[in-house]
């Protein structure tokens, strides 16, 4: 009867699992980026799967791996919730509606590009990822920064994507080494005053 019970749970845990990331492909119109404000919602302040902090970490480390930010990040945080499982099945679930956009607008829409109701409404589309993505910019920024050193690190880290042609796994190494360097430098203070007082 237990066996059958957490059967159950497990089966219904993996079907919400399956449901939330289709439900978020569906609407990740933008890609990575403009996905961090629906997965913030979904799977933080909803689901509360994992808090901001793991969220960021997750899409810091999904940047730097190969492949699409989202799915990525997804298979993570279906691991962390139900193990492998857990990953194969938010994987599979954040891909499915890419395969079958692609197959629509492949025999479909591919036609209508020239259209220029077709362009408009593209352009509109454009316009909600923009404001997806300042969205996630200012959570990131709520979670991520939280001391002077960390805006210069910021301001740092833009300054490389914008103006030079460093690569960004690069940029996110150098970063995580300097964040590295200045929490252990912050450690080390703190501590030498703990020994002081």
């Amino acid at each position: 009867m237990y066996e059958t019970k957490g059967m159950v749970i497990t089966m219904k845990l993996f079907l919400e699992i399956f449901i939330t990331f289709f439900k978020i492909g569906c609407l990740a119109f933008g890609g990575g980026y403009a996905v961090i404000a629906i997965l913030q919602k979904e799977v933080v302040e909803l689901k509360q799967w994992v808090d901001n902090d793991e969220l960021t970490d997750i899409m810091a480390i999904s940047q730097t791996l190969p492949g699409i930010i989202f799915v990525n990040s997804a298979t993570m945080i279906g691991y962390r919730k139900k193990g492998v499982s857990g990953a194969l099945i938010a994987t599979f679930a954040s891909i499915l509606p890419t395969f079958f956009l692609i197959l629509l607008l492949t025999f479909v829409i591919w036609g209508f590009t020239d259209n220029i109701i077709v362009r408009k409404a593209f352009t509109g589309i454009l316009l909600g990822v923009t404001a997806l993505i300042l969205n996630s910019v200012k959570k990131t920024w709520k979670t991520a920064v939280k001391q002077y050193s960390d805006i210069v690190l910021a301001l740092m880290a833009t300054a490389l994507l914008l103006f030079t042609n460093v690569n960004v796994v690069y940029i996110l190494l150098i970063m995580a080494g300097l964040g590295f360097a200045k929490n252990l430098y912050y450690i080390r203070v703190e501590g030498k005053g703990n020994e002081i007082h």
